[in-house]
């Protein structure tokens, strides 16, 4: 059994939402091994609109990739309505012009409600999945499912980190939580 370790709660538009983290390395590598993993008994008040969801981020090496340094963030940032957009930082990560890959899970991303976008020095990127829309981001889509995942979004962007490398995340109609933002760059040698 696992238990929660950090609890962040927020507001998201009216509804109060939390996000738990819990550092499970230690039990990932143990297993060293592919398998089913799975959560249970998520805290959750019943009724209409409410639901639980995980994500499990692993950070491997693999000398065939072109990544060498990695960052992952529990963000736990609302973004949209009074709370605005959401800058994240990645500054230390790598030098200016890195290529970048990201990887985010947001919460309570809406198919239909467009005017998601995430960019990286004022360009908005394109999710490698999904709808593909660099103006709709969070459409309900997750990396590896062949279903749409309500409510739940995996996305996978590509980019070119500046002078000053951050994420910018917003959205003019909708409400979402960003829950994790991993970030892979390529290091220069």
């Amino acid at each position: 059994m696992v238990q929660s370790q950090q609890v962040t709660g927020h507001q998201l538009a009216s509804v109060p939402v939390y996000q738990a983290f819990a550092d499970v390395t230690a039990m990932v590598s143990a297993a060293r091994k592919s398998g089913t993993w799975w959560v249970a008994d998520a805290p959750l008040a019943e009724g209409v609109g409410r639901y639980a969801g995980w994500s499990l981020v692993v950070v491997t090496t693999d000398p065939g990739l072109p990544y060498s340094r990695a960052m992952v963030l529990d963000a736990a940032t609302v973004v949209g309505g009074e709370a605005g957009p959401a800058r994240i930082p990645l500054d230390g990560l790598a030098p200016a012009a890195s290529p970048a890959r990201i990887e985010l899970v947001t919460w309570e991303g809406d198919a239909d409600i467009k005017d998601d976008q995430v960019s990286a020095g004022g360009v908005a990127l394109t999710p490698l999945g999904g709808d593909r829309d660099p103006g709709n981001v969070f459409d309900g889509s997750s990396n590896g499912a062949t279903e749409m995942t309500p409510g739940v979004d995996v996305d996978t962007l590509v980019a070119e980190l500046g002078d000053d490398p951050a994420l910018t995340i917003t959205t003019d109609k909708d409400v979402v939580l960003v829950g994790v933002a991993a970030v892979s760059v390529r290091a220069r040698s």
